[in-house]
């Protein structure tokens, strides 16, 4: 019997917060950023492009939508070039031989993206054979692009890279924690609960961006971590980060952050029988469910 051979793709996530928003400002945001082509340098020569962004349900548009981001080389052809033959800088005739369209990229991938507008998770391929994009860069590209004039209209833009949902309660069992950190950016006003209510409302008091928490041990019997604590972490954790320091119950020190423990799901599938897509749809809506519940 033949065997079934399967394929992989792993999965990241950003949270994306605009201020002030509607669900329907992200998806706008979305679909100027693919309509008007905005590309933008994220490492070295390397660039991306969102290269598209079509509506899951057209019936409906907050029910999110889908797209492809795309990655390529975006080379400055004033830089020097090599010559492999002569083994030294090549000459201005040698360069003069190369004739490549300016709309003509190199090493060009694709990646698959869903976002939703309730809960404003943006979910993309960050792996697959010969293909990877790390949630940074993907971070650094919307950062990049939304800088451009054309997006004064949407107010300020946040983004935190989308920690494993199980990290914060990792990094709050330590055995002694002598030291906590949290840094609380901007949290939306109107899908959160109480607690990110009065944080949001405090911060647009004070015309504050962010803020920021820091808490030492008394003595060596460290920090007590009660609910409330808990709860500022929490959402710390989802619209910033979280960072502690302590001793394991080896009595090992340990340095944790939320930074450290991005998000990475595993999809495999059959492509005989699913599509990437769809293996990339289930996958996303079950991890969505879990994080926004």
């Amino acid at each position: 019997m033949p065997r079934v051979r399967t394929s992989a793709i792993h999965i990241s996530a950003l949270n994306v917060v605009l201020q002030p928003h509607t669900p329907l400002k992200y998806v706008e945001m979305l679909r100027l950023m693919a309509n008007g082509k905005f590309d933008a340098k994220i490492r070295g020569d390397e660039a991306l492009l969102l290269g598209s962004c079509r509506y899951l349900n057209k019936d409906n548009p907050m029910d999110g939508v889908r797209g492809e981001l795309y990655k390529f080389l975006k080379l400055d052809a004033a830089e020097a070039w090599f010559n492999l033959r002569d083994m030294d800088e090549a000459t201005n005739e040698d360069v003069a031989e190369l004739v490549i369209p300016e709309h003509l990229k190199p090493h060009f991938k694709r990646f698959q993206y869903i976002f939703y507008p309730k809960g404003h998770r943006f979910y993309f391929i960050s792996g697959k054979p010969k293909h990877s994009l790390s949630p940074n860069l993907v971070k650094n590209f919307f950062l990049k692009i939304f800088s451009r004039p054309e997006f004064a209209e949407f107010g300020q833009l946040s983004i935190t890279v989308q920690p494993d949902p199980n990290s914060l309660e990792v990094m709050l069992s330590l055995k002694r924690i002598s030291k906590l950190k949290l840094e609380i950016d901007r949290p939306n006003p109107d899908d959160h609960e109480d607690l990110e209510e009065d944080i949001l409302e405090r911060l647009n008091k004070m015309n504050a961006k962010t803020q920021r928490m820091e808490f030492l041990e008394a003595n060596n019997v460290g920090l007590i971590i009660d609910e409330d604590v808990r709860a500022l972490a929490g959402v710390a954790e989802e619209n910033g980060y979280v960072m502690v320091e302590g001793k394991d119950e080896d009595n090992v020190k340990q340095f944790l952050s939320t930074k450290d423990t991005p998000l990475h799901v595993t999809a495999k599938y059959n492509p005989n029988l699913m599509s990437e897509f769809d293996a990339f749809y289930e996958k996303v809506d079950e991890v969505n469910r879990e994080i926004l519940r």
